[in-house]
């Protein structure tokens, strides 16, 4: 067995990960340019999935201002998460699914650890559906959907399945030229715009939208919360926990909340059956623009690749650590390709669905994970992270996480995707609360439930 400094030797020579869900032992702490962390998230969200996401205002009639209200508070909210559990990779070593341990348990980790797998695979499905749109407009329907959506899946995994190091390099530099073409977009469609867009809702019909498309914006930056301490790892356990924080707040927020507002703006004044053809309405029938519209489906590459890496990791928790990371990376590539193929058909009902979706399970996570963070003052003994004999019985992460969710689908209006709509939701005009029941019940039952658990197992 090769030792710690040879493997970090080997690792940093040859920029291959050669680890997967193994905590990193502060020995091999060597990722010390923290500005990562930002620009990880940035180029990760610096992409065409929140601007599709900010279109999907135009389905809840909140106008301009309206919906730009609803993408700010929600995404504050939702990125929240993010930036706390980030700070644990420097302070502990360990990927966000194994440090779920210390809330469910061993065993009990692996429920978790199975949504969060399944979670990356739709992200992921989401996204190169949408980069695969933009192909095909730009190729004025020459280059078929599945074709387009084979090329992204591809070159996605080439950066992916290098592994943290190559992951942190390529993401650093990737936002740059997406900066660039969204402010080329911005700019050139501008005279398009309207900002005095009114509302066409009032009463339980504007709650229904303010929470329906809220939840969706919340799902998708909470989406990234699973995934957190997983980039943030490799950076030594003396990293200013305030810094990391910030980094992580800043990269998912700021891009998020500026491109979601573009996609509203784009729909205030354009017409199109896809994004791609949105744009291109937007911004004119130029040259430049069909490169733009090229440049952007190439987005989604630095969008996907945190899903590949961290589906790699899920999977591992779940009992496959002997199976190579990046062997699990091809393997969800692959999975995640088929279901593409699947979606593409009612995309934007889709894509909406699968946000909330989203927001169900990992707003019910993040308030247990956050609870039990605080119960534990930020004190974790990573020693005994793999011993299930020291690690929480997991009563109480799983009580509250399936009982939170079964209760939260009587808020749930899935009616468009699996025509289902819960009992409050009907009531109240068709709006979907499924998310914030989920984060309350779930906290709820979580606190009293671990108390007793502590009390009684003591552990």
């Amino acid at each position: 067995m090769s030792s710690i400094s040879e493997r970090t030797t080997k690792s940093s020579a040859s920029t291959f990960e050669v680890t997967g869900i193994e905590r990193v032992t502060e020995q091999e702490r060597s990722h010390t340019q923290l500005m990562d962390t930002m620009w990880l998230w940035w180029s990760a969200n610096t992409a065409i999935a929140p601007v599709a996401l900010g279109t999907l205002s135009t389905f809840f009639g909140l106008g301009f201002w309206g919906s730009t209200f609803v993408i700010i508070v929600f995404n504050v909210l939702g990125v929240l998460p993010v930036a706390i559990l980030s700070t644990l990779g420097p302070k502990t070593g360990l990927a966000q699914m194994p440090l779920s341990r210390f809330a469910f348990g061993l065993q009990g980790a692996k429920l978790p650890a199975l949504f969060n797998a399944f979670s990356c695979l739709g992200w992921n499905a989401v996204n190169v559906v949408i980069g695969s749109s933009l192909l095909v407009t730009w190729s004025g329907g020459w280059i078929p959907q599945w074709a387009a959506l084979i090329f992204l899946t591809v070159a996605t995994s080439l950066v992916s399945v290098y592994g943290y190091f190559v992951l942190h390099r390529y993401e650093r530099i990737a936002w740059l030229p997406m900066a660039l073409l969204f402010g080329y977009i911005f700019v050139v469609a501008s005279p398009h715009f309207n900002v005095a867009l009114p509302a066409t809702v009032t009463g339980l019909a504007l709650f229904a939208s303010i929470a329906s498309f809220g939840g969706a914006v919340f799902g998708f930056a909470v989406g990234w919360a699973s995934y957190a301490a997983d980039y943030t790892r490799y950076q030594p356990a003396a990293t200013p926990a305030r810094l990391v924080f910030l980094y992580a707040f800043l990269g998912v927020g700021l891009p998020c909340i500026l491109l979601e507002i573009l996609g509203v703006l784009l729909t205030t004044g354009t017409t199109g059956n896809d994004l791609g053809t949105l744009i291109a309405h937007a911004t004119g029938n130029s040259p430049f623009t069909h490169l733009v519209i090229l440049l952007l489906a190439f987005s989604t590459i630095a969008n996907n690749v945190p899903g590949d890496y961290s589906f790699a990791l899920s999977t591992q928790a779940l009992g496959l650590k002997v199976v190579k990371r990046w062997i699990l990376t091809i393997v969800g590539a692959v999975i995640y390709l088929a279901i593409a193929f699947a979606i593409a058909a009612n995309f934007n009902i889709n894509l909406q669905g699968f946000l909330l979706l989203i927001a169900y399970w990992l707003g019910a996570w993040s308030s247990i994970i956050l609870i039990e963070h605080f119960l534990r003052k930020g004190t974790y003994p990573v020693a005994d992270y793999e011993t299930a004999s020291k690690l929480p019985v997991g009563i109480a992460a799983l009580s509250a996480l399936l009982v939170g969710l079964a209760l939260a689908a009587f808020g749930v209006n899935q009616a468009a995707v699996i025509n289902f709509e819960g009992p409050l939701a009907h009531a109240l005009a068709g709006a979907d609360i499924g998310f914030p029941l989920a984060i309350i019940l779930a906290g709820l039952i979580y606190y009293p439930l671990r108390r007793w658990e502590l009390a009684t197992f003591h552990r």
